[in-house]
This record gives structure tokens, C-alpha cells and sequence, in this order.
């Protein structure tokens, strides 16, 4: 008996000096050596403004006459992603705003559970810090399908139409995560494993790497920002074994026009989870309708493998009509 309780009590030191071990290599390590601070922010460039969770990086293109177009980014690309759908939403009228999640990019990474309500609250706020009074049109990419899903329910008075692309439905089950989940362990493999395998992501993002040659080197200038880790691990953990199919039934049923643009060869996020959207739609009595836009040969990011397409395509939905 004694040596069970010898062989038990040797275990738990086991295993809590591994604890120590990664919680020293976790609180030692340098990648995430800058502060995201006023001077970095000078340097950096760009718009700021300070809302009551932290400072928002964003760009706002207000100088056209249509309605203001707001691009939601999905969990680790912040708003870079987005480049060529607000470049050309611009040059065809509309006034289009782009910012970064709260963890992500330039904006602050704040003490938060990260979960959908502090996406939702930052949007909010940021429309109310920018004085955007009037009905706002959202697209929404990835995990900023849910988050513009919410928006809508939680202020359906302020949205006048949704375009999801490849959203967020249900959070895919991958074991290999599991270990993040895990207090202490989880930071630290999140430190050595899941953030360099997302600056080498580009080949699970998109069907053709070459549409996206300079993805590590986009990638790589959030990720020395202190926070930034921390960010991208509590919303996985937020995240796992999540499904947010009500929160789109609930959209739907409020009747606004919703398009659907998912590529067929998406590796992130199943293409086949289009259905959850389009049966729900198609059910008798269920008048909401989906303009669904298939890409061929497109993974996780349609709107920068085939910007032509897709950007026709959100013109073609998010315009005024006459």
C-alpha cells in the first residue's frame, strides 16, 4: 500500500514538474517581445480609435454614396484579408469599413473571455465611435460569419443584409487539439506549435498557395505583439465543440436578404456545411431567401483566390437597389 502511495505521490511530482517546465518555457519565450503601444502604432501607420474594451485599428473608405459596407475578418487574419474585396467595393461606390478583431492585427488584445459577445460588443461600438447612425450591410469571412450572425440578432434594427462567406456554422471536431485545452500544456504547445502552423497555414487557406505567395510574411508583424497568443488560444478554447446553427436559424428568420459564398475545395471549414443555411431556407413556410454562390476551385479565402468573381458577385448583392 505504502508503495502505491510512493508511486502516486511520484507521479503528481512528475507531472507537476512538467507543468513548471512549460509554464517557464511559456512565461521565457520571446516571439511576443513587442507592446502594441502609441509609438509601435506611429510606426505602424494607420487609423485608431479608442472604444471602452481597447484601441481598433481599422480603415474606412467614406467617401462614396452607397450604403457602408462593414468586412468582419475570421480568427487569426485580421483585416489585410480583405484587401482586394475593399479595394474593389470602393472603387464602385460604396462606403466600406475594415478593422480588426480585439486580439488580432493592431488592434489592442484586452484581458477578454473572447467569445462572440466581445466580437459583437466591439462592432457595436466601433459603429457607434465611427457615428455610423444608419443601416449597415456586413460580410462576413470564417469565424466573422458567426460574429455578423450575432450582430444581426442581437441588432437586427441596425442591418439591412448579410453576405457570409465560408462562415462559421459548426466548429469542426479535430482531436489533434485537444492538448490545447489543457491548462499550462495548451499555452505552451499554442506557443510552440499552433501559431507557427498558422504562419505555414496558406496551403490549408487556399486551393492555390501561389494566390497567396506573401501569406508568413502578412501573417508574421501581429504575431510579435504581446497578447496576440493568448488572443488566438482563449478563442479556439471558446470555440471547441461549438454550434451556432440556431443563431443562423434565428437570422434567417428575420427575412433579411443573406447571400452564401463558400469555395468547393474548402480545407478550414466544410463546404458541405452549406446545407445547414440553404435547407433550413428551403423548408415549407421559411421565406427567407439565400443567394448561394458556389467557387470552383477556391479553399477557405473565395474572395482572394477569385476576387473578380466574388467581387461581382457581393456587387451584384450589396447594391441599392434604384
Amino acid at each position: 500500500m505504502k508503495s502505491i502511495k510512493r508511486l502516486s505521490l511520484f507521479g503528481s511530482g512528475i507531472i507537476a514538474l512538467i507543468c513548471l517546465v512549460f509554464a517557464i518555457a511559456h512565461a521565457t519565450r520571446d516571439h511576443e517581445a513587442l507592446t502594441l503601444d502609441q509609438s509601435q502604432r506611429e510606426n505602424i501607420g494607420g487609423d485608431y480609435i479608442s472604444i471602452p474594451q481597447g484601441v481598433v485599428h481599422y480603415e474606412f473608405s467614406a467617401n462614396g454614396t452607397g450604403p457602408v459596407i462593414v468586412l468582419v475578418h475570421g480568427f487569426s487574419v485580421p483585416s489585410y484579408v480583405w484587401e482586394p474585396t475593399f479595394n474593389t467595393l470602393k472603387a464602385n461606390g460604396f462606403r466600406v469599413l475594415r478593422f480588426d478583431l480585439f486580439g488580432r492585427g493592431f488592434s489592442d488584445r484586452p484581458d477578454l473571455e473572447y467569445v462572440m459577445d466581445d466580437y459583437v460588443a466591439q462592432l457595436h461600438a466601433l459603429l457607434q465611435a465611427l457615428k455610423i447612425e444608419k443601416t449597415v450591410q456586413l460580410v462576413g469571412l470564417s469565424m466573422g460569419g458567426a460574429v455578423v450572425t450575432h450582430f444581426t440578432n442581437r441588432y437586427p434594427e441596425k442591418v439591412e443584409r448579410l453576405s457570409l462567406i465560408a462562415p462559421l456554422i459548426r466548429t469542426p471536431d479535430r482531436p489533434e487539439l485537444l492538448p490545447l485545452m489543457v491548462p499550462v500544456l495548451g499555452d505552451w504547445l499554442a506557443d510552440v506549435l499552433m501559431v507557427p502552423t498558422l504562419r505555414k497555414g496558406v496551403s490549408k487557406a487556399v486551393y492555390d498557395p501561389s494566390t497567396f505567395p506573401d501569406w508568413e510574411r502578412r501573417l508574421n508583424p501581429q504575431t510579435q505583439y504581446a497578447g496576440y497568443t493568448h488572443a488566438i488560444l482563449n478563442t479556439a478554447r471558446q470555440l471547441r465543440g461549438q454550434d451556432f446553427s440556431a443563431q443562423y436559424f434565428t437570422m434567417l428568420d428575420l427575412q433579411k436578404p443573406v447571400q452564401l459564398i463558400w469555395g468547393e475545395n474548402d480545407q478550414t471549414l466544410p463546404y458541405s456545411d452549406h446545407t445547414v443555411i440553404t435547407d433550413y431556407a428551403s423548408k415549407p413556410g421559411q421565406r427567407a431567401k439565400i443567394d448561394f454562390r458556389p467557387i470552383p476551385k477556391s479553399g477557405h479565402l473565395p474572395h482572394w483566390e477569385h476576387p473578380e468573381l466574388v467581387g461581382r458577385a457581393l456587387i451584384e448583392f450589396l447594391r441599392p437597389e434604384e
